[in-house]
């Protein structure tokens, strides 16, 4: 089979006398000179992403607006019942064994040192939560997998850095990031009780499978995370 080699037009004669070429190019730019930019002299100037935008994550904090559920589960998993402002993780890692990259997930926990006969004896509080953006593909399902809507993604995109240390997001980080976005978007993110919205759900179907996850089969990490308590 023979190759065929295709090279550009060779220019006529009028072409080349009369620079049409030249002239059609500046026909193209003068077209488009006086029509509205869409693009955006970034980071000078940024867009605000649709709601539904997958951006870097956060963590919520107690403020009222928890799903019916969040109690219950507190209790389940034996933590100690968080304060306002404080976070609603209960470190179940529910979001890690949905995640295709587990390992991004550092998340542990630690018995409270009390007194037997305090009323806290015996429960838990989420000491280390850490990702690792740099193997994330923000594909949302640790979100979906949260029973508490603790983790959510935010509508930050930039994610210049440095060093790759600074993509290891810590607790306070997270949380930082999750309560400026529900001050600033929560209503056209969430209902009333932090859950998505029935126009926001990346999967209408996911809550059927949630369901047979949320029956109290949690997540067994195998030996690689057996640091990691719970």
């Amino acid at each position: 089979m023979g190759v065929k080699k295709v090279g550009a037009k060779p220019q006529t004669l009028v072409e080349k006398i009369f620079f049409l070429d030249f002239i059609k190019g500046l026909k193209t730019t003068i077209k488009h000179l006086w029509k509205k930019v869409i693009t955006v002299d970034f980071p000078y100037e940024v867009v605000t992403p649709p709601p539904r935008f997958r951006g870097v994550h956060g963590l919520r904090t107690v403020d009222g607006t928890e799903n019916p559920e969040f109690d219950s589960w507190v209790k389940r998993l034996k933590i100690k019942p968080p304060e306002p402002g404080e976070t609603r993780c209960i470190a179940c890692k529910f979001c890690q064994a949905a995640c295709p990259v587990p390992e991004l997930f550092d998340i542990q926990s630690e018995k409270l040192d009390v007194p037997e006969d305090h009323p806290h004896y015996g429960l838990k509080v989420m000491t280390v939560f850490n990702m690792d953006l740099s193997k994330c593909t923000f594909c949302g399902l640790c979100t979906q997998a949260c029973p508490t809507d603790c983790i959510i993604m935010t509508d930050i995109y930039d994610l210049s850095s440095y060093t790759r240390r600074n993509w290891v997001l810590d607790k306070d980080m997270l949380t930082q990031i999750a309560n400026e976005f529900a001050s600033r978007r929560r209503d056209e993110k969430f209902d009333q009780h932090s859950q998505w919205r029935e126009d926001q759900k990346l999967w209408p179907e996911y809550d059927k499978t949630r369901e047979k996850l949320w029956d109290f089969n949690m997540p067994k990490l195998g030996p690689n995370y057996h640091d990691q308590t719970a």
